[in-house]
């Protein structure tokens, strides 16, 4: 039930019985399977939180987020310090604690008045198709692959609904201007077609992620989209499938590709998250760096793996670092992969041989099959 605040729209709202005084609560929903990085959301709701606390001061928000694991979640709780209204978060079902909020609540006397109940009309699209577009809100362009990859979908399917979604004028096939940093430079096109969000799509797309009209999203998009086109960037958005490929008994869930995280001084070229051998994991992915000296990869490599490693470490995830590139730069890159801890593995793939990887062992670098 979507119900509206001023010009803010919610998932939902609830007045709960909390010792002798009820909330007013809004709710938020999120899904992990919806395109966006777990750090992202806390730039529209700090701006929809400062909204409702101008109209409703007594206000509460409960961020209730649908995923598998534990890691999903405990990013996006993080990601929230500095809204202005009581917040909680949990997974989705689970019920809410007064200690759930990061302050404690105003309690009022009696139950507030529900909000008006918002009856939007959207365009009929599958929840695949709704994948398909959300891949695309946050790349801004790619191929079936590309979209595929991120959207969790078989690429012989994306492309089927990419076509639907062309026919309903919510995405585009075309080639367009590349994103330049020096303006002098002549203008640049792609080189072939991307898939692009028409602005009725991305809208739409905005409404799915529960951002209302007139917030920003700013962070949702990738890292570099001067990138988009390149070998790099390409890689890095099919590692979620490049996973699945060469470890079949791997959960993936999820995966994005250029995402900037809090607190982590560095951009993994991909990142995704699911389950190997029982463990909650992140997989985190290096492309290339042929063309830097030996020295170099080894002191880049340490500081990605540090980093790669404090974000496993706040929330108690495992991690496998992953390394595709070319031999020499592999033989560099392991002494910077020495000593691992037993819930770490390293392992280093040939960026020319689309979806294989040696077998990963936990506090161990394995490097195209050997050690």
């Amino acid at each position: 039930m979507t119900v509206r605040i001023g010009d803010m729209i919610f998932s939902d709202w609830v007045s709960l019985l909390f010792q002798d005084g009820w909330t007013d609560t809004f709710i938020f929903h999120i899904s992990a399977f919806a395109c966006i990085p777990p750090f992202n959301y806390g730039e529209p709701l700090k701006r929809m939180a400062s909204h409702v606390r101008r109209k409703r001061p007594g206000a509460s928000i409960w961020v209730q987020v649908d995923s598998p694991g534990e890691w999903y979640v405990a990013e996006v709780k993080r990601s929230l310090p500095g809204l202005t209204l009581p917040y909680a978060v949990t997974r989705a079902g689970e019920e809410l604690n007064y200690l759930d909020f990061s302050f404690p609540p105003k309690l009022l006397y009696s139950r507030s008045q529900p909000p008006p109940i918002v009856e939007e009309k959207y365009q009929s699209i599958s929840q695949e198709e709704l994948r398909c577009l959300q891949a695309l809100g946050r790349m801004e362009k790619g191929n079936e692959h590309e979209v595929a990859s991120m959207a969790g979908l078989l690429v012989d399917i994306t492309s089927h609904l990419l076509s639907n979604l062309e026919v309903k004028k919510l995405v585009v096939y075309k080639t367009s201007m590349k994103i330049k940093r020096d303006k002098s430079k002549p203008v640049q096109m792609d080189l072939f077609p991307l898939w692009h969000t028409r602005s009725k799509g991305l809208s739409l797309v905005l409404r799915s992620w529960g951002v209302p009209k007139g917030i920003e999203f700013k962070s949702r998009k990738e890292e570099n989209l001067q990138q988009v086109g390149s070998e790099h960037r390409h890689i890095s958005r099919v590692w979620p499938v490049w996973l699945k490929s060469a470890w079949p008994h791997a959960e993936i869930w999820a995966g994005w590709s250029e995402v900037r995280i809090p607190g982590i001084s560095v951009i993994p070229d991909g990142l995704a998250w699911g389950r190997i051998q029982g463990y909650e994991t992140l997989f985190w992915l290096e492309v290339g760096d042929g063309h830097k000296g030996r020295d170099k990869i080894t002191d880049i490599t340490t500081k990605r793996l540090e980093q790669a490693r404090k974000l496993c470490n706040r929330t108690g995830v495992r991690l496998v670092y992953a390394q595709l590139s070319t031999n020499w730069v592999h033989e560099a890159a392991r002494w910077a992969c020495v000593n691992l801890p037993k819930e770490a593995a390293a392992v280093m793939g040939n960026q020319r041989r689309f979806g294989e990887l040696p077998m990963m062992e936990w506090g161990r670098i394995v490097i195209n099959g050997y050690e």
